[in-house]
């Protein structure tokens, strides 16, 4: 309301300045120019006034734009309406774009299992870290521009454009201004908003681009020398924003770029024959988050201004008539049939592996929603920084694919910190190197240091047309403890040490599904540091054969809100042999290694999955099945599943809230939990959570034995921080069988 009672006190003096406009001195129609500064998010708001400007039928003969201007401003000049434009930006996923990370649902399934697990992930070129023009290569920009502009994949020359076009960037060489306007469309645009040491550079000829806010962030100037003799400006830089408006890394950075800028600005507002300066000053370059709330601003301004845009329209027809609608104005080209495919930037990879995971075909047609999906896939394999393209025009409808290809570094060292109520705290490392032994390989060493120390050797080798199947070879150990509790009280403590050597082929299915068989041969070494009455230590060797189904569609790794994630496996324990010495309290022993030893085999099955629904934008649905059963087991504790904990944290863990990790250890249970997930604000989160098993229904002879059958209960809430770098949960629980409340602490990333 505020907005709409300070622009009608001068609305009527707008409307008399138009009216005096000296429109009929000109010989022919004079030409209407339209510039759009930058700003960050604050640009969501240009286009209300676009769509004010298409309602009054205004034609605009000339278009510039700078950094968001240059993005909004390009859709409008190669023919999207405003209310297209709008409905494109409700669309999209700003936090994805303006990320390095891919969607964690895009990751494929072979990587998913070390993605988003740390807190540092660095490139290594001849032993010394490597680091960027900027932070953020944002493929999802790439990728979302190529899509958007597909429709003038074949114009390269922006003046042949419905609306001839040029925007702004700044060369990083000398700092001078570069005016954008033949080439690829997608390359300037993105040029023009790469705000320094946040997006990283554009390279173009032989130097690199940067955002053209820094020198020209208002490109009045440009749109005179295009020919244009009526200019209507829309400024978002009002001034140097409050220190204490800078909340973020984006708002900084464009506070940086802003200091030049607001020297130009005054001559460039003089060129203008009006200037529209939405008031959106409370929020910020980065409120990406607040784009609704921007957007209406945009509306309430471009409704104010329609009589003055409707006025021109209506003079500049009068007087010099043509026909115009803003609809109608964007080429027809919905798929393009690819003759060629060229890969630029190869280097340490293979062209091979490129081309297997894009799986796109010379000779076949294809939208720009197909290409885009290719390179996702290439982009989620993790060989690559950025992985786009740009489509060259071979003939009407077909084009040559270019790949621009960025490798990321062969070599990688992440690094993460952890905190688990469980396991204590550790520093996560973890050096992955590709193609070290072979092509389309990764070798990787990850490390748990802390109170429990947790390692993993893995080779993974691609092979095959599509290089989807993997041959897989790892060593793992760790020596995390078990408990053994009588309800609440903690009876034993056995320090366990676990190794396990494992290979096993896997054939993965589209990014989301795998299907694995494999062999592993495990040890045990357990020694109680706590008994009560009784304890048992010695060691256990045996061997395990398995096939195994996986598939993850969950949106993100942490507070997912969408997707599924499924895992079933069956699997045969087979040769054990053991060396068992029981202790009675006296101290008294006896081998019982005969318990185990030479024992027949025994069967494991395990399933576990997990669905989430968003009701709305704050409110996720969640719920969990779990089962594990052995068959033919004789009852050996290490033979069991362990039941309780919030997280999973090794493979026969059933987590079950209400209860610490191994709280009931188990031959056979199955669990259901349902919870809700409620989004506070910004990425603060609370959970709340109920779940109910049935448990010790399998004995050594049946599957299921109704007289053994116990049942347990328990709830929780949690509350959660998705900090990123360092994610936090803090969970209380109860479960009323066990009578004991519980507190539980997650602090940065699982090994």
């Amino acid at each position: 309301m505020g907005i709409k009672i300070l622009l009608r006190k001068n609305l009527s003096i707008l409307i008399c300045l138009a009216i005096l406009t000296p429109i009929t001195l000109f010989a022919q129609r004079p030409k209407v120019g339209l510039v759009l500064s930058g700003g960050g998010a604050k640009g969501i708001s240009h286009i209300g006034i676009l769509q004010a400007i298409d309602s009054a039928g205004l034609k605009i003969d000339y278009l510039t734009g700078t950094s968001m201007g240059s993005i909004i401003g390009g859709l409008y000049a190669i023919g999207y309406s405003g209310k297209q434009i709008e409905k494109i930006s409700d669309g999209l996923d700003w936090d994805a774009i303006l990320s390095n990370n891919p969607n964690y649902a895009d990751i494929s399934i072979d990587e998913k299992d070390e993605y988003g697990k740390y807190s540092i992930e660095l490139g290594i070129k001849k032993f010394k870290p490597q680091i960027g023009t900027g932070l953020i290569e944002s493929e999802e920009l790439w990728l979302t521009l190529n899509e958007l502009f597909l429709p003038v994949y074949n114009i390269k020359d922006f003046s042949k454009f419905n609306i001839p076009f040029k925007c702004i960037a700044t060369d990083l060489s000398d700092g001078k201004a570069v005016v954008l306007s033949k080439g690829e469309i997608v390359t300037a645009v993105r040029s023009s908003m790469a705000i320094p040491s946040v997006f990283t550079a554009i390279d173009y000829d032989s130097t690199k681009l940067v955002d053209g806010g820094i020198i020209r962030n208002f490109p009045v100037t440009d749109i005179k020398k295009m020919g244009a003799d009526i200019v209507i400006g829309v400024n978002l830089f009002t001034g140097l924003p409050d220190i204490s408006k800078l909340n973020n890394m984006l708002d900084v950075f464009y506070q940086i770029t802003q200091y030049r800028d607001a020297e130009d600005l005054v001559k460039e507002k003089k060129l203008c024959n009006l200037i529209i300066e939405p008031p959106v000053g409370k929020y910020s370059a980065g409120s990406f988050g607040a784009s609704d709330s921007i957007m209406l601003i945009g509306k309430e301004i471009g409704e104010l201004y329609y009589p003055y845009f409707k006025h021109l329209a209506d003079s500049l027809n009068k007087l010099y008539p043509i026909e115009y609608s803003p609809d109608g104005r964007l080429p027809k080209t919905e798929r393009i049939v690819i003759d060629k495919i060229d890969l630029d930037g190869i280097k340490n990879t293979s062209m091979s592996l490129l081309l297997d995971k894009i799986e796109i075909k010379e000779g076949k047609s294809y939208s720009a929603a197909q290409i885009n999906k290719g390179f996702r896939k290439a982009y989620s394999s993790r060989y690559y920084d950025n992985v786009y393209y740009e489509l060259k025009p071979t003939s009407d409808g077909h084009a040559k694919l270019v790949c621009k290809v960025k490798e990321s570094l062969l070599t990688q060292v992440k690094l993460g910190l952890s905190y688990h109520s469980y396991s204590g705290a550790a520093i996560l490392a973890n050096v992955t190197v590709r193609n070290l032994l072979l092509d389309k390989s990764r070798t990787m060493f990850k490390v748990a240091l802390g109170e429990y120390l947790r390692f993993l050797v893995e080779h993974k080798q691609a092979f095959g047309p599509k290089a989807n199947n993997y041959i897989n070879l790892s060593f793992k150990g760790e020596n995390l403890p078990l408990n053994i509790y009588n309800k609440a009280e903690k009876t034993n403590q056995y320090k366990v040490k676990f190794t396990e050597f494992d290979l096993n082929y896997s054939r993965v299915f589209g990014t989301d599904w795998s299907l694995s068989a494999g062999l592993n041969h495990q040890r045990l070494v357990f020694d109680p540091e706590v008994a009560d009455n009784f304890k048992v230590k010695g060691n256990e060797n045996n061997y395990y054969t398995y096939l195994r189904s996986e598939s993850k569609t969950i949106n993100r790794r942490l507070f997912p809100t969408s997707g599924y994630e499924f895992l079933a496996e069956a699997g045969i324990v087979f040769n054990r042999k053991a060396q068992i010495i029981a202790y009675d309290k006296v101290g008294n022993s006896i081998d019982t290694s005969e318990l185990v030893d030479g024992k027949p085999a025994f069967y494991r099955f395990r399933l576990n999955f997990s669905r989430y629904h968003s009701i709305n934008s704050k409110f996720v649905f969640l719920y969990n099945l779990q089962a594990g059963v052995t068959l033919n087991s004789q009852g050996f504790v290490f033979d069991n599943y362990y039941l309780g904990g919030v997280q999973q944290l090794s493979d026969r863990q059933m987590a079950f809230v209400g209860l610490n990790e191994g709280q009931i250890t188990t031959s056979s249970s199955f669990s259901g939990l349902v919870g809700l997930q409620y989004k506070v604000v910004g990425n603060l989160f609370v959970t709340g959570k109920f779940n109910s098993a049935i448990y010790n229904f399998s004995t050594a002879t049946k599957a299921y034995d109704q007289g053994q059958l116990k049942w347990i209960n328990g709830i929780s809430l949690g509350l959660g921080y998705n900090l990123g770098v360092l994610p936090m949960e803090f969970t209380a629980m109860y479960s009323p069988e066990i009578g004991a409340l519980y507190s539980h602490v997650k602090i940065g990333f699982l090994f």
